[in-house]
C-alpha cells in the first residue's frame, strides 16, 4: 500500500493506494459507521463487499446528476439521526462524484461534522474530485452552487473497481485527466507523452502505469491547489474546460458526462484562444486531431443539434458562480499552454465558438 498525507487548513487527510480489497476490514473497526453508497455501485459488488456489512449500516441510493440535491441530502440527515452515535460517528462512502458530493456535504453540516472516509469508484473520482475539498450541491438548474470545503479523512483507491465502469464513465474520467495533463508546468513541449498517457489509460489493461497516472494527475492539481485551497486565486484555473462544459451538461439533458462535457469545453476554449492570438493555429489543430476530437467521438454518443443551442448555452453559462462582473468567465490557454482567466468573453465568441465545435464534432 502506498500512502501520502495532503496539508489542508480544514483538516490534513490521508491517500492511499492499495490492491486489494482487505483495507476494508480497517474501515470498520468501529461500530459506529454507516457506509453510503449508489444502487449501481451497490448491485456490482454486493456479493464481493457489501455483504459483510450489517444491513443496518447501509443505505443504498439512487444517485444522478439530477438527485445531488439537497432532497437527497435530506435522505441521508434522516439516515444517520437514527443512529445512536453522533459526533462520533463515521460516514463511509463509496461511489463516484455525486456520491462524494452529497455524502461529504452531509458529513461536513450534520452535527457540524462528522468524520468521512471516502472509496472512489471512477476514474474520474480517484484522479480529481477526491482530493479536491470541495463538495457541490445543485439548486434549480444552478449547477454545484451550494457546498462546502470538507475533505475525507481518509481517501483509499483501488484501480480494480474500474473494470466494472463503463465506457462512457471511464473516457469521462480521462477528460479530466487529460485537463490536469495539459495543464502541467512545460506541457506544450510534452504533448506526445500526454497523448501517450491518454492511449494508456483507454487500453485499460495496464493498472500499475494507470494508477501512476492517476497519482501524477493528482499530483498537478495539487500544485493549483497550493495555497488556494478555497479557490481565491490560482485555483480558478482548474476550471479550464468547465465554464462551457457546465454549461453544456444540463443543455444535453446531462446526456454528456461531465468529463466529456469538459473535453468539449477545452476545444471552446482552445478556440476563442486562437481566435484572440494567444494560441498558436499548429497548436489548436494538433489537441483537436489527436487528443481531444478522437476521445469525444469515441464515446459513441449521439451529439445532438439541441445541446448546442446558443441561448440556452449562453443562459447556463451566466449562471457560473465565478463571475464578477457582467462578462462571461472563461480560462483561456496561451501560447505556451499557461492560463489566463478572462471576464469578458463576449456573446459573438461564444455563438462562433459552438458553431465551430458543431463542425468539428461532425453534428
Amino acid at each position: 500500500m502506498k500512502s501520502f498525507v495532503i496539508k489542508s487548513k480544514v483538516r490534513d487527510f490521508t491517500v492511499s493506494f492499495v490492491d486489494n480489497y482487505d483495507f476494508i476490514d480497517r474501515l470498520i473497526e468501529s461500530s459506529h459507521y454507516i457506509v453510503i453508497v449508489g444502487r449501481k455501485v451497490y448491485g456490482l459488488y454486493k456479493d464481493k463487499l457489501f455483504n459483510i456489512f450489517p444491513k443496518e449500516n447501509i443505505l443504498v441510493l439512487d444517485l444522478d446528476e439530477e438527485r445531488k440535491t439537497m432532497e437527497t441530502v435530506l435522505a441521508i440527515y434522516k439516515k444517520l439521526l437514527n443512529i445512536s452515535a453522533k459526533k462520533n460517528l463515521t460516514i463511509i462512502s463509496f461511489g463516484g462524484g455525486i456520491n462524494q458530493d452529497v455524502t461529504g456535504f452531509a458529513a461536513s453540516t450534520l452535527y457540524r461534522g462528522v468524520n468521512w472516509i471516502y472509496v472512489p469508484t471512477t476514474l474520474l473520482s480517484m484522479a480529481d474530485s477526491a482530493i479536491g475539498l470541495k463538495t457541490s450541491l445543485n439548486f434549480n438548474k444552478y449547477k454545484n452552487v451550494i457546498g462546502t470545503f470538507y475533505p475525507p479523512s481518509k481517501i483509499y483507491i483501488n484501480v480494480d473497481f474500474l473494470d466494472t465502469l463503463e465506457k462512457i464513465d471511464y473516457l469521462s474520467g480521462i477528460g479530466e485527466i487529460v485537463k490536469l495533463l495539459l495543464m502541467d508546468k512545460d506541457s506544450i513541449n510534452k504533448l506526445d507523452l500526454v497523448l501517450k498517457k491518454t492511449n494508456i489509460l483507454r487500453e485499460r489493461e495496464d493498472k500499475k502505469a494507470n494508477s501512476e497516472i492517476i497519482e501524477e494527475a493528482m499530483k498537478i492539481k495539487l500544485s493549483y491547489m497550493d495555497g488556494d485551497e478555497f479557490d481565491m486565486g490560482r485555483r480558478n484555473l482548474l476550471n479550464y474546460g468547465h465554464e462551457f462544459g457546465h454549461a453544456l451538461e444540463p443543455a444535453s439533458g446531462y446526456k454528456i458526462p461531465h468529463g466529456i462535457a469538459v473535453m468539449i469545453g477545452i476545444i471552446f476554449a482552445n478556440y476563442v484562444s486562437f481566435k484572440r492570438g494567444l494560441l498558436s493555429k499548429k497548436i489548436f489543430e494538433k489537441l483537436n486531431n489527436e487528443l481531444l476530437v478522437p476521445n469525444i467521438l469515441s464515446t459513441g454518443l449521439k451529439y445532438e443539434k439541441t445541446f448546442f443551442n446558443k441561448d440556452t448555452i449562453l443562459a447556463n453559462m451566466k449562471k457560473d458562480k465565478k463571475r464578477i462582473s457582467e462578462g462571461l468567465v472563461l480560462v483561456l490557454p496561451q501560447r505556451d499552454l499557461s492560463l489566463l482567466k478572462v471576464n469578458d468573453l463576449s456573446i459573438d465568441e461564444l455563438h462562433e465558438g459552438i458553431i465551430e465545435l458543431v463542425h468539428l464534432l461532425h453534428i
